[in-house]
């Protein structure tokens, strides 16, 4: 449970330099950044993420997972004081962007952990639990901006990273080797006897082709593409509907529109320990049919989001948490429990640094393409997008879960 702990709050504590770039996105635009602009700065951040899943996830299998989330942890600490400093658009995009790619270390090297000191019938309640540790994080670095930024939005830039670089720093190096009999060797893996293991590490050369035959490997990835596109929009454009939606224009207001923004990452720590659990009992494999129910239910309330159900911005706060209840549990399996099973210990870095990127290239659309639509044809056709490609996952998973009823 030490372990868990630890990594849960130094995972969580990312998002402290993560959501104080939405949280000052109402505040950006006021000081004269365009709507395109904005979808611009999130497009190319979200790139840098998904070069970073990718170059991240093959340095965790090399140099261990406790080493790699503390690179994480120092460089987004460094970009996230800079961005504060910044005043040209230019200087904006380039550290979010930097900021993104040291953040995207972080999930591969707690999968890594994870993969070393816990036996794979546990993976989807250890996954799920760890999962709440981005929407739980994400929440609670909301509402904590909410309140810093009260000080004007620069001050997101000095009080977060600060308490990222003491909490997760601290709760990244309390990990410790646990004891030479902690998990029980099976026949496919080796105990684990250090903090970052010992033995020979895997090469890309090793993982890729063992991935590249697997079809769960594939779908994974296409739920991936489709489910973190959707995440992303919420993430990033949720501040400002909700503030354009209040026509907010001061700090108060603003800061109502970041603290009801929290609801829909709130919900998701709700969904990913139900989901993990509910899926373990399924057994590795067959996650499908969980994924498949979930998201029908994401497409009919964002349908309702679209089609004039929200008459206010509570009532919209409410079904945007609805949304994230339904999606965020099948999204914190991609790169989880689904990682493990399709990669096993060794490679579940590098096939969760993967599975990630092919989301988050897919979710760097969510920033120009959104930014785009919401402009010339307002937040309605944004939904019906949305809608869409959740009704795409859905068919995918309901597909994925037939055929493995069949097998």
């Amino acid at each position: 449970m030490a372990t868990i702990a630890a990594l849960l709050v130094a995972y969580a504590s990312l998002y402290l330099c993560r959501s104080n770039v939405e949280a000052a996105t109402p505040f950006l635009r006021l000081e004269g950044l365009s709507l395109e602009q904005l979808g611009l700065l999130s497009t190319v951040a979200t790139l840098a993420y998904a070069v970073g899943k990718i170059a991240m996830g093959g340095l965790g299998d090399i140099v261990g997972g406790r080493r790699l989330m503390l690179l994480a942890i120092a460089g987004s600490v460094v970009c996230s004081v800079s961005f504060g400093r910044s005043h040209s658009f230019a200087a904006f995009l380039g550290f979010a962007a930097a900021n993104r790619l040291f953040l995207a270390g972080g999930w591969p090297g707690l999968v890594q952990i994870v993969s070393r000191r816990f036996e794979p019938a546990r993976y989807g309640r250890v996954m799920g639990i760890l999962s709440t540790s981005y929407e739980l994080g994400n929440a609670c670095a909301l509402v904590f901006s909410a309140q810093v930024v009260r000080w004007g939005w620069r001050a997101l830039f000095v009080v977060n990273p600060v308490l990222l670089a003491i909490v997760g720093g601290m709760a990244v190096l309390s990990l410790r080797a646990p004891p030479q009999d902690a998990i029980a060797a099976t026949p496919d893996r080796k105990v684990e006897t250090a903090a970052d293991s010992d033995e020979q590490p895997v090469t890309l050369r090793e993982i890729l082709p063992k991935l590249a035959r697997s079809g769960a490997f594939w779908t994974t990835l296409a739920l991936s593409a489709l489910l973190t596109f959707i995440r992303v929009a919420f993430l990033s454009w949720t501040t400002l509907y909700l503030s354009d939606l209040a026509h907010a224009t001061g700090r108060a207001e603003i800061s109502g529109a970041i603290v009801k923004s929290a609801l829909f990452p709130a919900a998701g720590v709700v969904a990913a320990v139900s989901v993990g659990v509910w899926s373990d009992r399924l057994g590795p494999g067959r996650r499908a049919p969980i994924i498949a129910a979930s998201l029908a239910v994401v497409v009919l309330l964002v349908e309702l989001l679209g089609r004039g159900g929200a008459h206010g911005t509570l009532t919209a706060a409410l079904l945007i948490g609805a949304v994230g209840l339904f999606l965020l549990g099948p999204y914190s399996l991609l790169a989880g429990a689904l990682a493990l099973d399709v990669a096993g210990p060794r490679g579940s870095s590098t096939a969760s640094g993967v599975i990630d990127a092919a989301g988050y290239f897919a979710g760097a659309a969510a920033g120009i393409v959104l930014a785009w639509l919401a402009d010339k044809r307002g937040w309605s056709a944004v939904f019906d997008l949305i809608a869409a490609m959740a009704l795409a996952a859905t068919l995918i998973a309901l597909g994925w879960a037939l055929a493995t009823r069949k097998r």
